[in-house]
């Protein structure tokens, strides 16, 4: 039982880390002008406290989801789910406001 649980824990942790890399990959590129990363800024600042704050632990900070947890006083999976919501809030704010690049990460984010 022990060995399931800790191969289910490595390849959920394997599938994180691939999907932040997609991530990384999809916004790497510079946005080929300045109203783009002005428009990035705006959808950012428009996300609720919480979801800024998530987003922020992990873009800016480099956190993990277990480092969050324990920062925050949440559960691992809580803040998983968090996150997941968080970043699909984002990627339809980006969208809605044209941003490019946007809805690969909602289609991304639906597949999960």
């Amino acid at each position: 039982m022990l060995a399931n649980h800790f191969r289910g824990e490595n390849r959920r942790q394997a599938r994180t880390v691939e999907l932040d890399a997609e991530l990384s990959d999809l916004y790497a590129a510079a946005p080929e002008q300045g109203v783009e990363v002005a428009a990035i800024g705006e959808v950012f600042r428009a996300l609720g406290d919480d979801d800024r704050e998530l987003l922020a632990l992990v873009a800016w900070e480099g956190l993990d989801r277990e480092q969050i947890a324990a920062a925050m006083g949440l559960s691992r999976n809580a803040v998983r789910i968090r996150l997941h919501r968080a970043r699909k809030r984002f990627a339809r704010a980006l969208a809605a406001a044209g941003v490019r690049g946007a809805d690969q990460t909602l289609q991304m984010e639906s597949s999960l």
